[in-house]
């Protein structure tokens, strides 16, 4: 919230039809990401359900994050270069120590299966091709991400 408030006051206003894209792009990874992971997504504790190898969890493991990261691009966008590379460096720090815990967490809780997952789906470049068939679902996407869309409109 900082850096957006700081963005707004001193930002150049520039690139809107550049963070509009982004944004966009970067809320169509996480819809289509949360349709096929559903609300498990959305957990802030250390337990964490079975393993998701469909869709786009199945090129990258972490397409939420991702989409975050264009998001958060997107919102940089507005404020000009500078402030699309102030976000950039919040969006990696913040992910990459997220990340890090979270893979601790799915290897003791999941164990083999995501090992397997880990020497086979990429970190943060997805791959041009999909581990697992899954079934991706519209109302759970849109169920999942009503607060991530109504943060979007705010902003």
């Amino acid at each position: 919230m900082p850096l957006l408030l700081a963005q707004v006051f001193w930002g150049e206003r520039c690139c809107a039809f550049l963070g509009i894209a982004l944004i966009a792009l970067g809320e169509s990874l996480r819809l289509w990401a949360v349709g096929h992971i559903g609300s498990r997504s959305r957990t802030r504790g250390e337990e964490v359900g079975g393993l998701v190898e469909g869709g786009p969890f199945g090129r990258v493991r972490n397409p939420l994050y991702l989409g975050n990261g264009l998001i958060l691009l997107g919102v940089g966008a507005w404020g000009g270069p500078a402030w699309m590379g102030a976000w950039a460096f919040f969006a990696i720090v913040q992910y990459s120590l997220i990340v890090r815990w979270e893979e601790v967490q799915l290897l003791e809780q999941i164990g083999p299966d995501y090992a397997a997952y880990l020497s086979t789906v990429p970190r943060w470049l997805p791959t041009g091709r999909l581990r697992k068939e899954s079934t991706w679902s519209l109302a759970t996407a849109f169920r999942s991400e009503r607060a991530t869309l109504l943060a979007l409109a705010v902003v």
